[in-house]
């Protein structure tokens, strides 16, 4: 091999690695090649849910971010006014596309 190629190998084996560092859910366990997770958040006041709301981000690659997962968000999108439970799940698959969402249950 020579001393070109083997530049042109260790460029890429760098850049791959840094791109897939990039796009990861900072919480929880994290998986290099793919990981889903669901986080508990917290409990309401509410005894039981029967509806639930939902509200996400994604980035891609690391540099592009976009959405909202926040509770509002989340219980608007259920039409909830009383919380039951709240919970965070995450979802990577090598860093190159990640997703986080709020899940609330209530009623």
């Amino acid at each position: 091999m020579t001393i070109r190629k083997a530049v042109v190998v260790l460029v890429i084996m760098v850049a791959a690695f840094s791109v897939a560092g990039c796009g990861y859910v900072s919480d929880g366990p994290f998986g290099w090649g793919m990981s889903y997770h669901t986080t508990p958040v917290a409990k309401g006041r509410a005894s039981g849910g029967y509806r639930e709301g939902q509200a996400c981000n994604y980035a891609f690659f690391g540099m592009v971010a976009i959405g909202d997962s926040g509770i509002e968000a989340a219980m608007r999108n259920g039409g909830i006014k009383d919380v039951f439970t709240i919970d965070s799940y995450s979802q990577s698959f090598f860093g190159t596309y990640t997703r986080q969402c709020t899940v609330i249950v209530g009623s």
